[in-house]
């Protein structure tokens, strides 16, 4: 257990466009109530996190030179020591899960599959089970672990809160970094048209949603606090947004 983050007041600082776009009032919110950050993949032009996780091998290799000494890294366990030793030289942790996708069978309560993709944590093993297409689920588990006493999450805005259209002229973001569709060519390989990439974002969505809700059946409380496609857990109130 990481004493640093028990009983503490855990903000989730994901990749989303929200995060930039109202960094002034989450920085400040973060000042004054003495918060513990955990950055989720690519957000060091923003700020430097407490804790920062990486479980998309592509972006690391892409954004992993802006990592800051001051951060605490953790890594999934699909990383190897080479790739993390490209940019990281320091120590490090490591989180274990499985890397799984949602099936038709997991909810399906005929099936011997049913209920696989809901998230559970094996304290013998040190490792979480379920379906964790953003690392910001999994970052509110391991809070969650660590007895953090307050989880809330900013940037997990999911890919679809912007239209399809406010995204092909660029006038938000799937990020906070780039503009517009920010995943697609690494996505699709630069082969698939904007309507049928949008569809695909919306089933992303949706299957991070159903593991929102798991997390929540798990036992875990935790608010989103800036706007966000998950609107069961959205709280405007705690940043008037």
């Amino acid at each position: 257990m990481d004493k640093k983050i028990k009983n503490r007041y855990i903000l989730i600082l994901g990749a989303g466009f929200t995060l930039k776009k109202y960094w002034n009032k989450i920085d400040n919110f973060i000042k004054d109530n003495n918060i513990v950050t955990i950055g989720c993949n690519n957000i060091n032009h923003i700020t430097t996190p407490d804790y920062h996780f990486w479980t998309d091998r592509r972006r690391y290799l892409k954004y992993g030179k802006y990592l800051d000494k001051k951060s605490v890294l953790i890594f999934g366990n699909h990383f190897d020591k080479k790739l993390i030793r490209k940019y990281w030289k320091r120590s490090y942790e490591i989180i274990k899960y499985t890397k799984q996708k949602w099936k038709k069978s997991y909810e399906d309560p005929k099936s011997k599959k049913y209920g696989l993709g809901e998230v559970t944590y094996d304290k013998k093993t040190n490792t979480f089970h379920g379906v964790f297409r953003t690392v910001g689920s999994l970052s509110i588990l391991w809070a969650n672990i660590n007895k953090a006493r307050i989880i809330n999450i900013v940037g997990m805005d999911g890919y679809t809160l912007y239209s399809k259209d406010s995204l092909i002229d660029k006038k938000t973001s799937q990020h906070c970094y780039g503009k517009g569709f920010t995943d697609i060519v690494a996505n699709a390989n630069g082969t698939k048209k904007y309507k049928e990439f949008y569809k695909f974002c919306a089933q992303k969505d949706e299957d991070i949603y159903k593991t929102l809700i798991s997390i929540k059946k798990y036992g875990v409380k935790f608010e989103i606090i800036t706007p966000t496609v998950y609107k069961e857990f959205y709280n405007s109130k705690i940043l008037n947004i």
